[in-house]
């Protein structure tokens, strides 16, 4: 079975900017940050979705969940499944384990109490993820974790090279799984979304997709309230290239896609484990 999984990152629009960009995004605001853009461009993205039979995985970033938690409970009864993208979007890797550990259990338990349903999946902000990461994130009680970029190094950002471009097994159990996000298979370049989308191009995507399904891997893709989110302000100090074609682009982008490849299955990650790999979490 050919199938995708088109996932979303629910957070702010300014999460998404270019790496150590905070300070840039507080100071323009005066140190008082806006709350809930994520909610209306999550509105068109869920508008797509429907009109494409999309069943996706969101990512929820737990301070997100807490400004708008009926929205939350919305994308669920949608039938879509509802992951962690940790409680505030920071880089995992310089925190301590017993610091996340303990932050991530209490986000764990807060889109539990919104859903009914205990999260299984988890993805890291900025991607940014290491071994000893991956290793509280299964004591922690989840079963996947979709973090994994298996591209050549963007420093500061992303890349685990030399990683498997398919599902694969972590861990002492075996039982936890790492589901890579989608690179262009010979390139090891990064082709999930986001800023590659923006800028790359939607035929860049395609290409890689069909490479990737030539080969049998499912393909995770990967989008934020910022791509599609069409009043971004222009910050001093953040490059032009960073919110290049976010809005109507991004969104057209989306539809494409999914249009291009509408014989394919548009499942979570969840589903995918257990429809593609035979895996039941």
């Amino acid at each position: 079975m050919e199938a995708i999984s088109f996932t979303v990152d629910v957070e702010e629009w300014y999460h998404g900017l270019w790496p150590g960009s905070d300070k840039i995004v507080e100071e323009y605001y005066n140190y008082k940050v806006p709350k809930g853009t994520f909610i209306e461009t999550l509105q068109r993205i869920l508008e797509i979705f429907e009109k494409y039979r999309v069943y996706s995985t969101f990512f929820v970033l737990g301070e997100t969940a807490e400004v708008s938690p009926e929205v939350i409970e919305k994308i669920y009864d949608l039938g879509h499944e509802i992951a962690s993208h940790s409680y505030l979007h920071r880089d995992l890797t310089e925190i301590s384990l017993t610091e996340f550990e303990k932050s991530e259990k209490q986000n764990r338990h807060l889109l539990e109490k919104i859903t009914g349903e205990t999260p299984k999946g988890f993805r890291a902000p900025l991607f940014k993820i290491n071994r000893e990461v991956l290793g509280s994130l299964e004591r922690v009680g989840y079963s996947y974790d979709s973090s994994i970029v298996p591209s050549i190094r963007i420093p500061g950002w992303m890349g685990h090279y030399t990683a498997p471009l398919h599902a694969y097994r972590v861990g002492i159990s075996k039982r936890f799984f790492a589901v890579p996000v989608a690179v262009f298979p010979y390139l090891r370049l990064p082709a999930g979304g986001g800023w590659f989308l923006r800028n790359f191009g939607v035929n860049y995507f395609k290409t890689a997709i069909r490479f990737l399904l030539r080969k049998k891997i499912h393909v995770v893709l990967y989008i934020h309230p910022l791509d599609v989110y069409s009043d971004v302000p222009r910050l001093r100090g953040i490059p032009f290239h960073v919110t290049r074609n976010c809005g109507e682009y991004s969104l057209k982008a989306i539809e494409h896609i999914l249009e291009t490849f509408n014989h394919c299955k548009k499942v979570s990650v969840q589903s995918m484990l257990a429809e593609v790999y035979g895996i039941s979490l």
